[in-house]
């Protein structure tokens, strides 16, 4: 027969299972919560390491003048935080150069867009600017009766770049006004390489000189579909290596082949397409842009004016431009001087030509 003593000892054992029951419930749950905790932060890393590549990819498409990526990828610092970086190149008529590598800070509260090394100096009393990290003179380009002042003066360079003997050079150049793609290809000489095509910037506002506030496209040459034909492509080709991995997709390719090549007025025209189609996949994507208030007490923003030009220069027959990326030997750019169609001239980088180099143009 148990007795009250017995009793007690017993409720004291009890007592203490229960507590070791709830220090061992709270101990799992206490864990289970730190992991989820945890999982979530390096998620929410993750996402914004992912929000910048995106957004720099997509950037690239539309602005970033004679500018390439050719890798990129993620540098981690801890586990919620870390570095997205690019190796970037320009192309100098076939010779590859390098430029500012981009990189773009992530975390589990913002991720960072902006790229230190690509910021701008200006030199040579405003007729020249560099970037931040290694110095590389940027191509500038002007909007027409653009006000000049200490850092940046209107240049016409092309009066000495055919002296530079011997050196393949990057020019940038400024229209005297608005050109289509077919009258832009008419214009170029055959001996000169055209990289690169700019939209232009609002009347009364300067975006800025950053490669990133500089839009326009790539002049892929040869380049024979739309930016619709390239989508359709992509999607065939999807669909097909989902129902098998090592599906021949030669046919595929074979459906969207030319007959025969397509001229360079129609190659700029199928880029321009893909440009459109990119920025308004940025613009949907609501990345933003910069907007400011001019001496006008005017507010300007990049974003409206990129809109207001998409719909104003829907067809790529018709749609203007307002300067381009030239690049080739310095001497073949004597035939540009006096040009009533250029307004300004301002080189970028340029490297001497070496017995191994093969150029394009």
């Amino acid at each position: 027969m148990k007795t009250l003593s017995d009793f007690e000892k017993i409720a004291q054992k009890n007592k203490r299972k229960s507590w070791l029951k709830i220090i061992s419930i709270s101990t799992v749950v206490t864990l289970a919560a730190t992991a989820g905790i945890y999982l979530g932060l390096v998620r929410m890393a993750e996402n914004n390491a992912e929000k910048i590549q995106k957004h720099y990819l997509l950037r690239s498409e539309i602005a970033y003048p004679n500018i390439d990526y050719i890798t990129w990828g993620y540098e981690a610092t801890s586990h919620f935080s870390g570095n997205f970086y690019s190796n970037r190149v320009k192309d100098i008529d076939g010779i590859t150069v390098p430029f500012e590598k981009y990189t773009g800070n992530y975390g589990i509260i913002m991720s960072d867009h902006f790229n230190q090394d690509e910021r701008l100096r200006s030199g040579e009393e405003g007729r020249s600017q560099y970037t931040y990290g290694n110095l590389y003179k940027v191509p500038v380009f002007y909007g027409l009766g653009e006000t000049e002042n200490e850092v940046k003066k209107v240049t016409q360079d092309l009066d000495f770049i055919p002296q530079m003997t011997g050196q393949a050079v990057e020019v940038a150049i400024t229209f005297d006004k608005a050109y289509t793609l077919s009258e832009i290809a008419e214009q170029v000489p055959d001996n000169l390489k055209l990289n690169w095509v700019w939209i232009g910037q609002e009347t009364g506002f300067d975006f800025g000189d950053s490669p990133a506030n500089q839009f326009g496209f790539t002049n892929y040459a040869g380049a024979s579909l739309t930016a619709e034909e390239q989508a359709a492509l992509e999607k065939e080709i999807t669909a097909a290596l989902e129902k098998d991995p090592d599906a021949d997709l030669s046919s595929i390719y074979e459906k969207y082949e030319k007959e025969s090549q397509v001229s360079e007025v129609t190659a700029l025209q199928n880029n321009y397409s893909i440009f459109q189609s990119n920025l308004q996949k940025y613009l949907d994507a609501g990345y933003g842009f910069s907007t400011t208030i001019g001496e006008d007490g005017k507010e300007y923003s990049a974003e409206d004016y990129l809109k207001d030009y998409l719909e104003a220069n829907d067809n790529p027959e018709t749609a203007k431009f307002a300067g381009i990326i030239l690049t080739g030997r310095a001497e073949n750019f004597a035939q540009l001087q006096n040009a009533e169609w250029i307004y300004a001239s301002n080189i970028g980088q340029s490297i001497q030509i070496q017995p191994y180099h093969k150029l394009d143009k």
